[in-house]
């Protein structure tokens, strides 16, 4: 479960596949955030985070992520996330409950909540919270 969950969160707060900067609200990174986290692509989207993250982060999210796709024995692993408890307008939070049937994956779950504040004029990740 240590990769998964390791792997999703950082992968949800790093990525993102439609612009960052069209994020004006708490349900807009939300829905921007779970889009990114399927595509595991890294570099799409830093600009999610309200501040950037250091370049060893980057290293260690992308082990992280080389070591799910192993376990996985795929480079695209079925992960699900579901929304829910949006609340706030251009800050709030929300949370993401995330499971995975993909073998190696299989049986684990990871529910946090993510808070999103302003910076300029737009909305962005300020930090997660495991529950």
């Amino acid at each position: 479960m240590a990769v998964l969950a390791v792997v999703v969160v950082l992968v949800v707060t790093l990525t993102g596949s439609k612009a960052a900067e069209d994020a004006r609200s708490v349900q807009d990174v939300a829905d921007i955030a779970v889009d990114a986290a399927q595509d595991l692509d890294v570099d799409a989207g830093v600009d999610l985070l309200c501040e950037a993250p250091g370049a060893s982060d980057r290293d260690q999210l992308e082990s992280l992520i080389d070591e799910a796709r192993d376990r996985a024995g795929t480079d695209d692993p079925d992960v699900d996330y579901e929304i829910s408890d949006v609340e706030g307008d251009k800050s709030g939070s929300f949370r993401v409950h995330v499971t995975s049937d993909e073998q190696g994956l299989e049986d684990q779950e990871l529910d946090f909540v993510v808070r999103v504040d302003v910076r300029g004029e737009r909305s962005c990740i300020a930090g997660l919270q495991p529950e």
